[in-house]
C-alpha cells in the first residue's frame, strides 16, 4: 500500500493543486482549511516549520502530516518539497524567463503570445457554466455599488471591469491598496452591493482576506480565480486558466470574462430583466 501511494503522489505543483481539488470536499473540516491555506500561502508552507504553521494557523502539526497524507505523501517534508520546488522556480522569474525566450526566434515570440492567448479564451467555454455567468452578471446588475478586489497580476482585470461598468451606468469602487483602508473600506458596503474579486496563485493576502470578511458580513460575492479551492471560491465563483509562455502568463482569458460579464450587467440594466 506504502509503496502505491509513493507512486501515485504530486510530483508536481500543478499535480498536487489538483489532487487537493479533487478531494478538498470529502476532508475533515481542519484538512480542508489546511488546503486552502496550503493554495493562498504557498511560500509559508515551503519555507516554514511545522511548528511555525502550526502557530500561524491554529491547527495541529499532526493535521498537517495527516493532509500531507492524505494525498498520497509519505509525510509532510515529501509534500513541502513540491511546494519548495514550485517557489523556487518562480525566484528568478522575469529575468530567466526573457533569458529562455531569447534563445527563440524574436519573430515568433508575438505568434506564439497570441496562441498562447487564443488557447487560453477556448478553454474558458469548458471552465465556465452559462448559469454561473448569468447568476454572476445578474447579481453586477443588481447591485447599487460593485466593489472590486484584486492585487498583483489581476490588478488589471478590476481597472478594466470598473471602466466598463461606469461607462455602461453601474457604479462600482476599487479597495484601495492599503489593506488598513481598504478594511475599513469594506464596512461602508451596503446592503445592496456586490463584492467582485479577482485572484490566482498564489493568493494575495490581502485580497483573500477582503474575500473572507465579507462573506462572514454575508456579501454577495463573484469570484474570478483558478481553482474551486481558491480562498476567494466563497460564492459564484468563475474558474479561468490561462496559458503560459516561459512562465508569462496571459490574461485574455480573463480580460475576455470580465468584459463579458460588464456587457451582460448592462444588457439586464437597460432591458429592466433585474426587476422581472
Amino acid at each position: 500500500m506504502e509503496a502505491a501511494e509513493v507512486a501515485t503522489r504530486p510530483e508536481t505543483f500543478d499535480q498536487l493543486v489538483e489532487r487537493i481539488e479533487q478531494q478538498h470536499a470529502g476532508l475533515p473540516r481542519r484538512l480542508q482549511e489546511i488546503g486552502n491555506f496550503a493554495l493562498g500561502h504557498p511560500e509559508a508552507i515551503a519555507l516554514s516549520t511545522l511548528a511555525e504553521l502550526a502557530a500561524e494557523t491554529d491547527i495541529a502539526t499532526s493535521a498537517f502530516v495527516r493532509f500531507a497524507q492524505t494525498l498520497g505523501f509519505e509525510g509532510f517534508s515529501q509534500m513541502q518539497a513540491v511546494f519548495r520546488q514550485q517557489v523556487r522556480s518562480s525566484w528568478p522569474q522575469y529575468a530567466s524567463r526573457l533569458s529562455e525566450m531569447a534563445a527563440v526566434n524574436p519573430a515568433d515570440h508575438l505568434e506564439a503570445l497570441s496562441i498562447s492567448a487564443v488557447d487560453s479564451i477556448k478553454r474558458l467555454s469548458n471552465t465556465v457554466s452559462i448559469n454561473t455567468l448569468e447568476k454572476a452578471s445578474r447579481r453586477l446588475a443588481e447591485a447599487e455599488t460593485v466593489w472590486l478586489a484584486a492585487g498583483g497580476r489581476a490588478k488589471p482585470v478590476t481597472v478594466y471591469l470598473g471602466y466598463l461598468l461606469t461607462q455602461l451606468g453601474i457604479r462600482s469602487q476599487e479597495f484601495r491598496d492599503s489593506p488598513a483602508l481598504a478594511l475599513r473600506e469594506l464596512k461602508l458596503i451596503g446592503s445592496r452591493d456586490v463584492l467582485l474579486v479577482v485572484s490566482f496563485s498564489p493568493y494575495g493576502e490581502m485580497t483573500a482576506n477582503l474575500a473572507r470578511q465579507a462573506h462572514e458580513m454575508g456579501v454577495p460575492i463573484v469570484s474570478i480565480t483558478d481553482t474551486s479551492v481558491s480562498p476567494i471560491a466563497l460564492d459564484t465563483t468563475l474558474l479561468v486558466t490561462e496559458e503560459h509562455l516561459f512562465g508569462f502568463r496571459s490574461l485574455c482569458a480573463t480580460m475576455n470574462l470580465a468584459q463579458y460579464l460588464a456587457i451582460e450587467a448592462g444588457l439586464k440594466r437597460e432591458k429592466g430583466s433585474v426587476n422581472d
